[in-house]
């Protein structure tokens, strides 16, 4: 059958996360603005009256000039705040990381909605502050431990394997040895039954032999 009819048995690779935008959030937004207030209502601190209280000849004498150097010191503090913080949000990945975080609380809305819809059950997420440390403590450690079983579970496998071709070579030398060994003893054995049958006949008849010639010899 042509690869094409046949059924893809490989389940389905989970769909990737949606990407996550460049522009605040609802949580992003919420954090800029309350920067955006906290800024506002300290800078409305320094009103002309509290700040004319701080410098009063010059109130007195030259209010507008005053008045000017106010407002270019609440400029310059408002730029420079506005500068700090759009820096740390930068290196910090703040708007995305918030994006992220709005992200997770819709999708697990989403899958609490369907669950709620199927009829399954809802459980209530339990609170990390209500965790003992021992529980806290294991769940930080459990990767390190994972990674360290997987590791061993390996090295497991690969010494069994060594162990299993060192066990097959003994055992194959061991035959090796036996088959010298019962080869030996054979060649043994027909070198004892040779030297038993010479000793029996031929050993006696050239004893016989020997003898006559020497009776020969001494006539």
């Amino acid at each position: 059958m042509p690869a094409a009819t046949q059924p893809d048995s490989r389940s389905p690779s989970p769909a990737p996360p949606p990407p996550i935008a460049d522009a605040p959030g609802p949580r992003a937004q919420g954090l800029i603005n309350i920067f955006n207030q906290a800024v506002d209502a300290t800078l409305k601190k320094c009103s002309p009256a509290n700040f004319a209280s701080c410098f009063p000849t010059a109130a007195e004498q030259a209010p507008e000039v005053l008045e000017s150097l106010r407002a270019q010191v609440l400029n310059q503090l408002h730029r420079t705040w506005k500068l700090n913080f759009d820096e740390i949000m930068a290196n910090k990945n703040v708007v995305q990381l918030l994006n992220s975080l709005d992200q997770c609380i819709e999708d697990a809305r989403l899958r609490k909605k369907r669950a709620e819809a199927n009829g399954g059950p809802v459980e209530t997420p339990i609170a990390p502050h209500t965790l003992q440390p021992a529980e806290i403590h294991l769940v930080h450690l459990m990767p390190f431990l994972e990674t360290q079983q997987a590791k061993m579970n390996a090295r497991l496998v690969e010494t069994q394997q060594v162990n299993a071709q060192l066990l097959s070579t003994v055992t194959a030398q061991r035959v090796e040895i036996e088959a010298l060994v019962h080869g030996l003893e054979s060649v043994i054995h027909d070198l004892e039954t040779s030297a038993q049958m010479m000793g029996q006949e031929e050993v006696q008849g050239l004893s016989k032999e020997m003898r006559e010639l020497e009776t020969e010899m001494n006539k």
